[in-house]
């Protein structure tokens, strides 16, 4: 580990080296170069300028010799190859040349006010060209203000660049020189400083290894002061508190895993962060296919219960108790739970997540539902043998009314015949079989549970029901002085029913 991060160091500072090198040689020679050219031009121009100004007296006076010596004496300069003049005409008046020109080199190819230009020579040689025209002053006896002054010709100058071109590739040399030796002694110190450095590397390598592998108990030896001993020693510091940490988590991780209940941890902004194993036991689902989803997983959709939208309040609050919601397991079911919610805040109050316990109530439930049933079917009895006694006594009111009306009669008839007498004690023997199966029904539904009376079907015949009723109508009827004629029909009418209760 050590040897690969000395090879990369290594590396990173050879290549440094090299773009420091090169973009040092380059900003000189830019730089440099620029200036040098700025220079060039000016002193070009100025020059021309000069030998302009200075020649306007031996142009007046024709004086060839004179001038030749003053382009010698200017010409004098390294750079400077040649100085020519020409007259009004473009003609070549006096030439100063350490080169050879042909003739067409020595052609003047313009009548401006002054010139520069780049140009190339016969002989190879690349040049720059400076030229200045030679202007007579305005002579106040000779001429008045309005007359222009008159051109008495032109100064062209040659200067070689390669001279130039020389001092640029030797300022080049020196620069990149001093920047190697500088550099290479700089390496040197950094080498030295980088392999002393590194010394810490290998045991602080080593030691993470054996924290990684679990091995909390590892500390790395301060060899120094400086940030790597100080890495050195957060390192040691590190790896206490991790083992205090991780003693803690332990033994909060046991608590977590023991409980029956679910727990859900999310984030802020819902999605699933831990989640324990009774939850992924309740809901079938593995771990890795509920954290980093959304709560909205586990919930059914549409129903009202708790979804994303309800975290605004929960944050709010701080908390949320005992809601009733349902958890949507991965196979579809619902399952009914006790909800609860609390926000987890840092020391400065920015909320780390949401702790969400849930108890599953699915036995609750059915205890209540059942609990419901038996308190619905207690009422249903309630109100069935309420209906029952209001019309069990106007069943029993109506037998002993006809019962009683029945040995009225028979004893204010006068010369009753022994078969009135029988027929009417037949009757009340009827009426008694009826008020005994009514007393029956009584303690019946009051040892029942349901409150229903048990109905006798089978096969009756309408018209005997009928006949049955009309005669014992009749006793009461004549009570009223009502008179009952029936009427049926020539065919029997049979019906599936109890005759008791049908009449």
């Amino acid at each position: 580990m050590a040897t690969s991060l000395w090879k990369k160091l290594l590396a990173l500072f050879l290549g440094v080296f090299f773009l420091s090198i090169g973009g040092l040689t380059y900003f000189a020679y830019h730089s440099s170069s620029e200036a040098m050219e700025r220079e060039f031009h000016i002193r070009g121009g100025e020059l021309a300028k000069a030998i302009a100004f200075e020649s306007r007296t031996y142009y007046l006076n024709d004086d060839v010799e004179g001038f030749t010596t003053l382009l010698q004496s200017l010409g004098e300069a390294e750079d400077v190859v040649a100085i020519l003049a020409y007259d009004a005409t473009n003609a070549l008046w006096v030439e100063s040349s350490t080169i050879e020109l042909t003739n067409e080199e020595i052609v003047l190819r313009t009548n401006d006010m002054a010139w520069h230009r780049e140009t190339t020579v016969t002989q190879g040689s690349f040049l720059s060209e400076f030229g200045r025209a030679v202007m007579r002053e305005p002579s106040f006896a000779g001429f008045s203000f309005d007359t222009p002054t008159r051109r008495l010709g032109w100064i062209r100058i040659l200067f070689d660049r390669g001279l130039l071109e020389e001092r640029l590739d030797a300022l080049v040399l020196q620069i990149s020189i001093v920047s190697t030796i500088v550099t290479g002694i700089g390496g040197m110190i950094f080498v030295f400083l980088l392999r002393r450095s590194l010394k810490i590397i290998g045991p602080l390598t080593a030691a993470t290894q054996h924290v990684a592998k679990g091995n909390l108990d590892t500390t790395v030896p301060v060899t120094s002061r400086d940030e790597l001993g100080q890495l050195a020693t957060c390192f040691n510091q590190m790896t206490e508190q991790l083992h205090k940490t991780t003693v803690s988590k332990q033994y909060v991780d046991n608590i977590i895993r023991s409980m029956v209940d679910t727990l859900i941890v999310i984030r802020p902004d819902g999605q699933i962060r831990t989640l324990n194993q009774a939850t992924l036991h309740l809901l079938g689902y593995e771990e890795s296919e509920l954290v980093g989803q959304h709560i909205d997983r586990v919930f059914p959709n549409h129903d009202g219960s708790f979804t994303v939208v309800e975290l605004d309040p929960i944050v709010s609050a701080g908390r949320l108790d005992h809601m009733e919601t349902v958890y949507l397991t991965k196979d579809g079911h619902r399952i009914p739970v006790l909800f609860s919610a609390a926000v987890m805040r840092t020391d400065d109050g920015t909320i780390q997540g949401i702790a969400c316990v849930a108890q599953d109530i699915t036995e609750r439930k059915r205890a209540q539902q059942k609990l419901q049933e038996a308190n619905t079917k207690l009422q249903e009895l309630d109100r069935s043998r309420s209906q029952f006694f209001a019309d069990i006594s106007h069943e029993l009111r109506t037998p002993l009314t006809v019962i009683r009306g029945e040995a009225e009669v028979t004893l204010l008839t006068e010369h009753a015949m022994t078969s009135d007498y029988t027929a009417a004690l037949k009757r009340i023997v009827s009426l008694t079989r009826g008020l005994n199966k009514l007393v029956s029904d009584l303690l019946f539904l009051a040892r029942s549970e349901t409150g229903m009376i048990e109905v006798e079907r089978q096969p009756t015949s309408l018209d005997e029901v009928l006949t049955e009723a009309s005669r014992e109508g009749e006793v009461l009827a004549r009570q009223k002085s009502i008179t009952i004629t029936l009427h049926g029909g020539h065919e029997p009418i049979i019906v599936d029913g109890d005759a008791y209760r049908l009449k």
